[in-house]
């Protein structure tokens, strides 16, 4: 697994990979669904709140899902104030924190707590042969202190159809890296894809993923408090940049929005087609078919986050291979439905000439990569930025509105002397 010394990983299926090997001695077939516990997760992935501040944490090793209660009147009182706020190099930060080497850590989420807006940051810590989950908190005077996830009140739901851990993936190959890289890919457990995203919606947790079944492109709605209940939806897509039906390949983000009327599921997928789907469509044992309104471009989504752009909801969406998006939800409504009848018949790529293609709105000024994003308050996103220069990996604050940027490394005319500034008179 080949790492850059000095700076935390975002995203390794390496990391996973030898997680899963190191535990799955360990790993008993997945159980009856089960609220009381005394599981602990062994692997911190998709994290995500609910409105009261529950934490739900996703455990791809154990199938799982655990949920932590959380008290925001614990929280630092500036943090309620939700000021802008900005921690450079937050990786060394998080491994001084938790007495490790930042190049020992994984990142795999990033989640605001809705009450304190205190930043959770779920990692994988590598040490001594050893893959610990970790969360951390972060408040905006920069304290970083961990969560118990052996809490005694922590509750677990478990995923019984999830795949085992000897299922992997083929091995396929491109004109670079070589192929010890791909061989490695092919290798990774296809457990690593039991919880891609996680939402709460509704008094639901939304889990999107894959199952162990040959239909594998998955979507649970688990009511909570976890009673054994589930409802397990399995989910097309019309793929129009593969120009294929696909029902392996999960839902990388998603969040929900009222289009048309009705209570909307919106989400993305790799090579980046965005889909609707209606809540009232996702019921247990339901085989349903997104519908595709657009298609952002080569690539694989990050984040999806709901914003409130100069009072237009819309819809800010990360992606790894492509500067981030403002899609307005006004541009989902009646929005063209793309099928095998009005698309292309062939692949295309970011270069074929109709794309991006439908409702994927702008993509906006972004200064480094977005590695996660969420919603800090009314006015300010915060993101984990790899730095364009430094390769640094910092947790900042950055405005909705006008545009997500930061101007400290962008030098234009306006920052010359006798420049007039934009609005000035």
């Amino acid at each position: 697994m080949k790492r850059v010394e000095g700076k935390l990983a975002v995203g390794n299926s390496g990391m996973f990979a030898l997680a899963l090997a190191l535990t799955v001695a360990a790993l008993s077939p997945p159980a009856q669904a089960k609220a009381e516990t005394r599981n602990i997760p062994q692997y911190s992935g998709s994290i995500t709140f609910s409105p009261e501040g529950v934490l739900f944490v996703g455990d791809n090793i154990g199938s799982a899902v655990f949920a932590y209660r959380t008290d925001p009147s614990q929280a630092d009182p500036r943090d309620k104030e939700v000021k802008p706020f900005e921690i450079d190099q937050i990786d060394s930060a998080i491994a001084r924190a938790i007495k490790a080497k930042a190049s020992e850590l994984q990142v795999n989420d990033m989640a605001v707590h809705p009450i304190t807006h205190e930043v959770y940051i779920s990692i994988s810590k590598l040490s001594g042969g050893k893959v610990t989950p970790v969360v951390v908190k972060i408040s905006a005077t920069g304290k970083i202190t961990t969560v118990d996830l052996n809490a005694e009140d922590r509750t677990e739901y478990k995923i019984k159809d999830s795949p085992t851990p000897n299922q992997h993936f083929i091995q396929r190959a491109w004109m670079v890296p070589d192929a010890e890289k791909y061989r490695e890919k092919a290798e990774t457990s296809m457990r690593s894809m039991t919880i891609v995203d996680m939402k709460f919606h509704n008094g639901e947790l939304y889990i999107a993923g894959i199952s162990n079944e040959e239909f594998a492109s998955t979507l649970r709605r688990v009511p909570y408090p976890f009673t054994g209940e589930v409802s397990t939806i399995h989910v097309k897509i019309y793929h129009t940049s593969h120009a294929q039906y696909e029902t392996r390949a999960p839902i990388r983000a998603m969040t929900f929005a009222d289009v048309d009327g009705k209570d909307t599921l919106v989400a993305a997928y790799t090579c980046s087609p965005v889909v609707l789907i209606p809540v009232d469509e996702l019921k247990d044992g339901a085989k349903v078919e997104g519908r595709v309104v657009g298609d952002m471009g080569n690539g694989q989504p990050i984040s999806m986050v709901n914003i409130n752009y100069n009072g237009i909801p819309t819809i800010f969406v990360t992606n790894g291979a492509h500067s981030p998006r403002y899609i307005p939800v006004s541009d989902l409504q009646n929005a063209q439905v793309y099928t095998p009848e009005n698309s292309p018949h062939h692949m295309q790529l970011d270069t074929s000439p109709p794309y991006p293609l439908g409702a994927v709105g702008k993509a906006v000024f972004f200064w480094g990569a977005s590695m996660r994003a969420d919603l800090l308050n009314e006015k300010f996103l915060i993101s984990l930025t790899r730095d364009t220069q430094s390769g640094d990996l910092n947790l900042e604050s950055l405005p909705i509105f006008p545009l997500p940027i930061k101007l400290d490394q962008v030098w234009s005319e306006y920052d010359f002397k006798g420049v007039k500034q934009p609005g000035e008179k």
